[in-house]
């Protein structure tokens, strides 16, 4: 049988119509990708906490501004970019919800987002910080950061999160390579009662970060040393 040309044509639009709708389905994909693309290396730099000049965060946060807003790992890259360009935690707060709500899995998105909140609402601001530390407990780029915030909001912690916050500050010990985070988490009173509990069971762990705390200060006194 011979179809009619309105016929044959209507069967290679239906056919097309699965690709036009990938096509469509693609488009915010590439759109993510190239506002990702956009922003390097800044997310890279923040995620190993190595400073960058104000205006490159305000570029990458611009950049940022393009991607998917139902991407919440590019959501909180943006809330991160935007915060270390100069704009208060507490700004980002709606957008890094959206992050963790989409990205549930991004142990960076619920770290920040407790940081967003700790001076509106200590009590969300710590079941934040306890699922920041439950998501890949060991990881090297926020075992730094994790332990300061457990140490700031140590009374509003329960049992199982400062449990974990107690592991975190060991870690730091534990991986020579994380020992650059002590001096940082010993700044505050709270990080000092923080290290000393978490090591409270192992005194010459104790005694060896007080010797090599001493020759880090000694050395960054005496750089020839």
């Amino acid at each position: 049988m011979t179809l009619a040309g309105p016929t044959k044509g209507l069967i290679a639009f239906l056919a097309g119509v699965p690709g036009i709708a990938l096509g469509f389905l693609a488009v915010p994909h590439f759109q993510n990708g190239a506002a990702l693309d956009s922003a390097i290396p800044v997310p890279n730099y923040i995620i190993r906490q190595m400073p960058m000049p104000v205006a490159a965060y305000r570029r990458a946060a611009n950049a940022l501004l393009r991607a998917n807003n139902q991407d919440g790992g590019a959501q909180v890259a943006l809330a991160e970019a935007s915060i270390d360009a100069g704009n208060t935690a507490a700004s980002q707060l709606e957008r890094l919800e959206r992050g963790v709500r989409d990205a549930p899995t991004v142990p960076r998105g619920w770290l920040l987002l407790s940081t967003s909140l700790v001076t509106i609402d200590k009590t969300r601001a710590a079941t934040a910080l306890s699922q920041a530390l439950l998501l890949a407990p060991y990881d090297f780029w926020l075992a730094g950061s994790r332990a300061q915030e457990a140490a700031q909001q140590w009374r509003d912690l329960d049992p199982g999160t400062r449990a974990l916050a107690l592991r975190q500050a060991q870690l730091l010990w534990d991986d020579e390579e994380l020992r650059m985070y002590i001096p940082m988490l010993l700044s505050s009173p709270e990080g000092v009662a923080l290290l000393t509990q978490a090591f409270s069971k192992r005194p010459d762990d104790l005694r060896a970060i007080n010797r090599w705390l001493s020759r880090e200060l000694r050395r960054a006194a005496d750089p020839e040393q």
